[in-house]
């Protein structure tokens, strides 16, 4: 009787712990600079779709009259003019003529060819002043439309920019650190 009851108070204490289990619940933190990197990317990403859904539109044919208020007809601009200019740009960044600087635009790196050649230097100013421009755009729009990026500071906002031209750069490519110095991209160990 004993080995029953044994027996018994095991099955029964397998039995409510395969019933009742403890889970741990799950924590998501979410810093302040996270979310805001969230919030730009994500209004950053719908300005990109927004550009390519009304070229596609208008491409198609559509018979819509609607005048495009000129703050978004800039930035739609800005986006198909940086996407036009993006072989030119990684080719300049490629040959080290042109890098990221820590504050989230291209900036020329002097070397022989761009001072002795005039009309690749005119080529060089060229690309880097558009893709400038095209991003002071677009980083523009991001605090207009979006309220917790017009509610951070312009800084951090254009941290988050300057990240992702840092991210969507090759590595081998010429990046500014956070203190001025200029290095070479490193390759991405997976």
């Amino acid at each position: 009787m004993k080995y029953y009851s044994g027996l018994m108070s095991i099955f029964i204490i397998v039995t409510f712990s395969s019933q009742c289990s403890i889970k741990a619940p799950e924590l998501n933190v979410t810093g302040e600079k996270t979310a805001l990197e969230n919030q730009v990317l994500g209004t950053y990403r719908q300005i990109e779709a927004d550009t390519w859904l009304v070229a596609s539109t208008r491409a198609i044919g559509s018979n819509a009259t609607a005048e495009t208020p000129n703050a978004k007809k800039e930035v739609m601009e800005a986006v198909q003019n940086r996407k036009f200019n993006q072989d030119d740009v990684n080719e300049l960044k490629r040959a080290k003529v042109v890098g990221e600087n820590n504050q989230g635009y291209l900036e020329v790196l002097i070397n022989k060819k761009y001072q002795n050649e005039a009309e690749y230097k005119h080529y060089v100013d060229q690309i880097v002043s558009e893709e400038n421009h095209d991003r002071q755009v677009i980083f523009e729009r991001i605090l207009a439309i979006n309220e917790d990026a017009a509610g951070a500071q312009k800084v951090q906002v254009n941290d988050v920019l300057s990240k992702l031209n840092y991210d969507n750069s090759e590595p081998g490519t010429m990046i500014q650190t956070t203190d001025g110095q200029w290095i070479e991209k490193p390759k991405t160990v997976k």
